[in-house]
């Protein structure tokens, strides 16, 4: 028997249908994602689902007893005096039951005359208590709260006086707590640093709970889902699989129903054509007979269309080398949070800034752009660079400096047309064509700033930045409030610009797309990888191995030796081990002075000469690996 299921489901506002036809089954332990633009309507089908909102048609059956928990994308006020009270005080019934046996316990200490009811009634609720993990509820709420971020120092904390992102993190630790059947989970991920979204998928992929969720990061969504249900056109279809399933399978259901459309377009106008030609000749009867037959026809729809923004960053003419630091330091006041090795960035590269929350990316990046000094060494321009920031905030907390080196920035009190004129005065023409591009199309250039949605203000913010003509771009969380289609249009933009790009973002799959070099903040320094995300962590990866393996030689050679319990190794296994040992530490020695090279701005003076050094440091690591499997496999068999 399914726990929900929803019949012919619409979601209305007043007169305005905002989605219809919804027909799904949540069976035990699904995983449905539920996807689409900004305003299709994923946050009502989450609240018609748990109940808050009755739909405007059709059915809703939920099954008996069934439990629910919502994590919503606004946090309600807390109500407990640290961190941990908040998180345990989401477990009403647990609170109950405790405050009951609580009391039962004071009641058995009078000795009461029902002495043996009250001590039956006690036993009882215990059991109950002990089976629905009241016990190790505490040890539960602090493991989610761990794995989130939120230590033990901040679990002692008032709630009120986390940061946004920290108590995001807490109701998402008492989402996790729940004793739920159904978990509604409304971006999970947002204000997460990439180790707690990692985090958060593993508990995920283990979690017994059935759940649904939306969520605008693909990377999250493939690790987690097994079915989608996208949302758009006011109509709702579910796809199986993960996301990348459900993209390969939209676009094969999109073809067929564009051939379908196709083919019957071309048998109507046949059809049309005999009828126009014979409806007053001999065979008016025949071509009458067509007609009704024509009518008869249920029309087949063409696939909708869907509206994205359109995005190009104008590129201003390069030189070589458009920055390069020495001695860098970074931080607030005289206060460090990065020391840096000497870096370059050239046109062509861009470059993922990574690392835990308050580690100092936006830091980094706001020093680069100019709007913050260095706390110690020196930052120097190309003889042609123009760089642009795009700041997180969306353009709320502009403090006025109309310098190049800052951020675009948005008066709420001005119409949209007017905001985008203020800071590129090209005409009310251009800038209605502009607009249009980025989805105002209308009234919505009349609308106030100030009323725009995150999604919308991030739109208008890019196409700021995109007009202008620049060839090193700083982006600090572009993706921000921005939904799937819009964050794939900002991903080609940004593999098609001509200048440089550095860009801090949580977005795996768009770190993976675009980015050509990795900067990993890690203990108070930087390490660089060629490539993306998933490169970074084949490095990680690697280096844990190596580790491993080290530890486990350095093991070997303080126990017992050869003759004494180990097997020896054979005479011809262990000379192709040497071999492959020397020939270890040669590559090793290339590898180092390669990296070297890379880690020299002097390299990138040429970018063909640093494209090659790339190349050959990409094949040197792959045959390290290769002479490591082999390594492990003669080592695994002598």
């Amino acid at each position: 028997m399914p726990l929900l299921s929803l019949d012919n489901v619409a979601v209305a506002y007043g007169a305005e249908v905002i989605v219809s036809g919804i027909t799904l089954r949540i069976e035990p332990r699904d995983r449905l994602a539920v996807v689409g633009a900004n305003g299709a309507g994923k946050t009502s089908v989450l609240d018609v689902i748990g109940g808050a909102l009755e739909p405007s048609e059709g059915l809703v059956e939920r099954a008996r007893n069934l439990r629910i928990a919502h994590l919503p994308q606004d946090a309600p006020e807390p109500v407990g005096a640290t961190v941990l009270d908040e998180v345990l005080a989401s477990r009403a019934d647990l609170v109950a039951m405790h405050a009951e046996l609580s009391r039962l316990e004071a009641a058995m200490g009078a000795r009461p005359d029902d002495l043996d009811a009250v001590m039956a009634q006690y036993g009882e609720l215990q059991h109950t208590y002990q089976d629905a993990g009241g016990y190790d509820v505490e040890a539960r709420a602090r493991e989610a709260l761990g794995g989130l971020g939120i230590d033990e120092s901040l679990q002692g904390r008032d709630p009120r006086q986390l940061s946004g992102g920290q108590k995001r993190r807490v109701e998402l630790s008492k989402l996790l707590l729940a004793d739920a059947d159904l978990l509604l989970i409304d971006e999970p991920t947002n204000h997460l640093d990439l180790a707690s979204i990692e985090w958060l998928e593993g508990f995920m992929a283990e979690v017994r709970s059935t759940f649904v969720l939306v969520s605008h990061d693909r990377r999250f969504l493939d690790r987690v889902c097994t079915s989608v249900l996208e949302l758009g056109h006011g109509v709702a279809e579910e796809y199986p699989g993960n996301y990348t399933q459900y993209v390969r399978l939209r676009g094969e259901r999109r073809a067929r129903r564009q051939k379908e459309f196709e083919s019957q377009q071309a048998h109507i106008s046949h059809q049309e054509e005999f009828i126009r030609k014979y409806k007053a000749g001999q065979r008016a009867k025949e071509a009458r007979g067509r007609q009704k037959q024509l009518d008869r026809v249920e029309r087949v729809s063409a696939p909708p269309r869907d509206r994205r923004p359109r995005l190009r960053f104008a590129t201003a003419p390069v030189s070589q080398i458009l920055l390069k630091t020495s001695d860098l330091e970074v931080g607030r006041g005289t206060s460090t949070l990065l020391r840096l090795r000497p870096l370059s960035i050239a046109p062509g590269e861009r470059i993922a800034v990574v690392g835990p929350n308050g580690s100092g990316k936006s830091t980094l990046l706001h020093t680069l752009a100019g709007e913050l000094p260095p706390v110690k060494g020196n930052i120097r321009l190309g003889p042609r660079t123009h760089r642009r920031l795009y700041r997180q905030d969306l353009g709320h907390d502009g403090d006025g400096d109309d310098a190049p080196t800052s951020a675009y920035t948005s008066d709420d009190t001005r119409t949209v047309m007017e905001d985008l004129l203020a800071d590129h005065p090209v005409g009310a023409e251009r800038a209605r064509t502009v607009l249009g591009a980025l989805l105002f199309s209308g009234d919505d250039v009349h609308k106030l700033v100030g009323e725009l949605s995150g999604g919308e203000r991030a739109r208008l913010l890019l196409g700021k930045v995109a007009l202008e003509e620049t060839n090193l771009l700083l982006l600090d969380e572009p993706t921000n409030h921005l939904d799937i289609p819009a964050q794939e249009v900002l991903e080609q933009a940004l593999i098609g610009y001509g200048g440089a790009v550095v860009l801090v973002t949580h977005d795996r799959a768009l770190i993976d797309a675009v980015a050509t070099r990795t900067w990993a903040i890690e203990d108070g320094g930087i390490r660089e990888v060629l490539g993306g995300y998933t490169d970074l962590l084949r490095v990680r990866d690697r280096e844990r191995r190596d580790f491993e393996r080290e530890a486990q030689r350095s093991a070997a050679e303080r126990g017992p030796r050869a003759g004494r319990g180990v097997p020896a190794v054979t005479a011809p296994a262990s000379r192709e081990v040497r071999r492959i040992e020397e020939e270890i530490a040669a590559i090793e020695t290339e590898l180092k002075a390669a990296r070297n090279r890379l880690l020299d701005p002097d390299t990138f003076a040429d970018i063909e000469t640093g494209a090659e050094v790339g190349r050959e440091h990409d094949r040197l690591s792959g045959a390290l690996a290769e002479l490591y499997e082999r390594w492990e496999a003669l080592a695994g068999s002598a």
